[in-house]
């Protein structure tokens, strides 16, 4: 009988070595991290893309209430120049300068229901006639404005202004200013005639 000969086993491939192992874990591990990276870095690119667009918003709209602030200011300034409020006491009988160069007298307070009413006089010493002068009287945070239609020299104009939010008990101390007028030059005296002096302030008190 013919024999047959023994059939030889295939032989294993050879194992990776440790070394060999370790050194593809490190390069997974490299590349993980390099791709973990990339994507941090991505979101931080587009999380500072938003916050940008988020400061640029907030910017264009601060500038404009920077402007609108800007502009009160120049239109508070404009009128801290044109009007120039001046202390006075209340009551008071003698002669206290305001602006204009008016002076007050006669100043008496009286209850008028939960506020007050100050009436006075309104003397204008100088040469020149004043049309259409409009007045504002303050005391504390409260202001009320009257007008004199014409305010000529060497005349006591008497004027009356009510508070209605002030207390009679608060109503000791104010501050008056001459918000506008307008000088009329054609009825004002700016000529002295024979004779002619000063005017005489005792006599605008008979």
């Amino acid at each position: 009988m013919a024999t047959t000969a023994p059939v030889s086993s295939p032989t294993p491939p050879p194992r990776r070595s440790f070394g060999s192992r370790l050194a593809g874990f490190i390069v997974f591990l490299i590349a993980l991290g390099g791709a973990g990276l990339a994507v941090y870095t991505y979101s931080l690119w587009v999380h500072e893309r938003l916050e940008r667009g988020e400061l640029e918003k907030r910017v264009a709209a601060w500038d404009a209430k920077f402007d609108a602030f800007k502009g009160a200011v120049r239109d508070i300034d404009r009128h801290l120049t044109g009007v120039v409020y001046q202390e006075i006491d209340l009551p008071g009988a003698g002669w206290q300068p305001i602006a204009g160069g008016f002076y007050v007298i006669d100043l008496a307070v009286t209850p008028q229901g939960k506020g007050v009413r100050v009436l006075g006089k309104i003397i204008n010493p100088t040469s020149v006639t004043h049309e259409g002068a409009q007045l504002s009287l303050k005391i504390g945070e409260h202001k009320a404005t009257f007008s004199l239609p014409r305010v000529p020299p060497a005349v006591a104009q008497p004027f009356e202004v009510a508070l209605p939010d002030v207390a009679p008990a608060d109503a000791r101390r104010a501050y008056l200013a001459l918000d506008s007028s307008t000088i009329s030059f054609s009825s004002s005296t700016t000529r002295r005639g024979a004779g002619a002096g000063p005017v005489d302030t005792d006599k605008l008190l008979k």
